[in-house]
């Protein structure tokens, strides 16, 4: 299996359940939940994620998200 090396932002207002997701993605070798602020946010964060579709589409990658010094 292909290793991740990846965050995923998880957004929303009611901080007990993206803490929940978060760790959901913690158990995904590789990947890693990092809290991305409330949903009103969540529009630039979908935007950001259609960019790096194209991106991946345009080089047959697998591009994706790092969170530094975190």
């Amino acid at each position: 299996m292909e290793s991740l090396d990846t965050d995923v932002l998880v957004l929303g207002d009611d901080r007990d359940a993206t803490d929940l997701v978060a760790s959901l993605a913690d158990t995904v070798p590789g990947m890693r939940g990092v809290y991305g602020g409330r949903l009103r946010n969540a529009g630039q964060v979908e935007a950001l994620t259609a960019n790096l579709i194209s991106v991946n589409r345009r080089y047959k990658a697998h591009a994706g998200v790092r969170i530094t010094d975190v």
